[in-house]
């Protein structure tokens, strides 16, 4: 599928150059866009020391994108994602291999980036760069303790208690890219679909999994 969307791009390109020639654009220089997107995430698997690893699942997603065009090429913006992917991991005891723990659950996923674009070309359809790097956290959803029991003095029920657990939660850096290609109408419509490839380094815990997402937008520019 990824080598399919690649393709696609590089077939489209004579075609990209020659739509330029239909209608024209607003000049995009010292604009600001905005858009909303659906997200695919392709699986993935990563794995870590002493045999321990973690299949994640496909997932769809949403977003919200903002950025400002310095000119017709050149702009700077920044990604707000979620998602919620199945996984499957699987824990190895460091002391005893044999000793393993299997958690088949869902956990929260947010992206956060900040990222330069490339548009290759000045018209109102084109293909683009990106280069990025941000966050992403995740939350396991799976307790890291007991309950913590917390009590407040509610108007109509009087003294109430009530437990709450905390997670496992981790905030990783990310750094990556997308390619994709864009096409803005007249009335300042934005459509942008795209293609990411985002890294997550785990800081020497284990392998650094590679999160590939399809990305479709709709926006507008201001």
């Amino acid at each position: 599928m990824k080598i399919r969307f690649l393709a696609f791009l590089l077939i489209a390109l004579p075609g990209l150059v020659h739509a330029q020639g239909y209608g024209s654009s607003r000049d995009r220089t010292g604009s600001w866009e905005w858009s909303l997107s659906g997200i695919y995430q392709d699986s993935e698997k990563a794995g870590a020391g002493g045999g321990s690893s973690v299949d994640i699942d496909s997932a769809w997603g949403v977003g919200l994108n903002v950025g400002y065009n310095f000119n017709n090429r050149l702009a700077v913006g920044a990604d707000f994602e979620w998602l919620r992917p199945d996984y499957r991991a699987t824990l190895v005891n460091d002391s005893d291999p044999n000793d393993t723990t299997i958690i088949d659950h869902s956990f929260d996923q947010l992206n956060f980036r900040f990222k330069g674009v490339f548009n290759l070309m000045d018209g109102p359809l084109t293909p683009y760069l990106e280069a990025g790097l941000g966050w992403t956290y995740v939350d396991s959803n799976v307790v890291d303790g007991p309950p913590v029991t917390g009590c407040w003095w509610h108007p109509w029920w009087g003294y109430v208690c009530s437990n709450y657990y905390t997670t496992y939660t981790e905030t990783n850096f990310t750094y990556g890219g997308a390619l994709g290609v864009r096409y803005a109408l007249k009335n300042g419509t934005i459509l942008k679909l795209s293609y990411n490839n985002y890294t997550i380094d785990s800081s020497g815990a284990g392998a650094d999994p590679t999160l590939s997402a399809f990305r479709l937008e709709f926006g507008w520019r201001f």
